[in-house]
């Protein structure tokens, strides 16, 4: 089973080197590797050329949907696998995907993110570790398609069309509307927990803060669109159901902080409700963050919550506001 490694990227040398050397470190013999370059200013393209792999190069930044249908294009395997350009493999992650491709009634395998992270500051771990929480929790058989580390039959890939290429941007939610797609369809999407990755992501709290506002308002926006449309497609996201459940929480916290000045004893009251109520429904989350990274991380994630709450709240409403606007994507 031949296995096409594909790695889309845009200005992505600070980690590709990283990544393509865990590529070559595999103890699977048959793959190839395809860099897709999406027109990057920096040294990305020259990088990509130090490694035996093919490397194409867009003439314009079409985004990670078109890069990757571009790698698929030209790939000669059995199996797609995309990874990011800021994603390490471990030595045995392609015998695993393999394995895995091995049972004729899977279609499609995702991986998810490693609980370790070379980045100690808190934006940082807290988003790498949720990530592993959400993925970890999910059942073996899943409608997502997470292309931190996800493969697919290629027939499959192609009988659905690829990535739909109506998203023009960075990488956030396309590979959650392809999950959806491949569960409408009737395909089997297995999620391999041994098969965990590396993501090389550093956040600041404002970088983090734009990008749970972006991936909330996509997932919105990929819910209304599946409403509207009368698509029959069906709606799978990652994000537990407590914590769904907390955002409206959190925005009745935030109306009775607004109203403490007024009603300090109520609104006072409402708000320590409120916070204690957003506490007990994430305790299971709170309490693996705990055990992963000790009391004291526990305590600041606790505090950070309500914040990051509000912020998806906030996406969910962008994302009804860009829908309203015309901006479907």
């Amino acid at each position: 089973m031949k296995i096409s490694v594909i790695i889309p990227t845009y200005n992505g040398a600070a980690t590709l080197e990283q990544c393509l050397e865990a590529v070559f470190r595999s103890d699977y013999g048959d793959y190839e590797v395809i860099v897709v370059d999406d027109c990057s200013t920096d040294a990305t393209p020259q990088i990509a050329a130090r490694f035996p792999c093919r490397v194409i190069c867009h003439e314009r930044n079409r985004g990670a949907a078109a890069a990757k249908n571009t790698g698929a294009a030209a790939a000669l395997g059995d199996v797609v696998f995309f990874i990011d350009s800021d994603v390490l493999i471990r030595p045995d992650t392609l015998s695993l995907v393999a394995e895995d491709l091995q049972d004729p009634t899977v279609d499609a395998v995702v991986g998810l993110l490693d609980k370790a992270l070379p980045y100690p500051e808190f934006p940082s771990q807290f988003k790498n570790l949720w990530m592993h929480y959400t993925y970890a929790r999910l059942p073996e058989y899943v409608g997502v398609f997470y292309t931190s580390a996800a493969a697919a039959r290629k027939a499959v890939f192609q009988a659905l069309g690829g990535f739909d290429p109506h998203y023009t941007g960075p990488s956030v939610t396309e590979d959650i509307e392809l999950g959806m797609r491949l569960l409408t369809e009737g395909y089997r999407v297995r999620l391999d927990k041994r098969l965990q990755v590396m993501h090389l992501k550093r956040y600041t709290l404002g970088s983090l803060i734009l990008t749970d506002i972006a991936r909330s308002a996509g997932l919105t926006k990929t819910l209304i669109r599946n409403k509207l449309g009368r698509t029959g497609r069906k709606y799978y996201a990652s994000v537990p159901w407590f914590f769904q459940l907390s955002v409206p929480v959190s925005a009745v916290m935030l109306a009775a902080l607004a109203l403490t000045p007024v009603w300090p004893a109520q609104a006072g009251g409402a708000a320590a409700l409120s916070l204690a109520a957003i506490w007990v429904l994430n305790a299971p989350f709170l309490a693996f963050l705990g055990r992963t990274r000790g009391m004291r991380f526990l305590l600041q994630s606790a505090l950070f919550l309500p914040l990051n709450l509000w912020v998806s709240g906030v996406g969910a409403l962008k994302g009804i506001v860009d829908f309203a606007r015309g901006v479907r994507y």
